[in-house]
């Protein structure tokens, strides 16, 4: 990630580039902090079939 003079961000994910303002960078830190969040509950949580049954780990 740098930041260009103009104040943009250039975030630089192997050959792909996005700029974006950094107010958006901000809003896709916390969007992908609450994802990640999201995910690690739901890999916590027991599995279970449709009749709810506890499906193994």
């Amino acid at each position: 990630m740098q930041q260009c003079t103009c104040g943009m961000l250039h975030v630089s994910v192997g050959s792909v580039t996005v700029r974006m303002r950094p107010a958006a960078a901000a809003g896709l830190r916390d969007a992908m902090a609450a994802a990640l969040q999201k995910i690690e509950a739901d890999e916590r949580a027991p599995r279970v079939t449709a009749r709810g049954e506890e499906l193994p780990s």
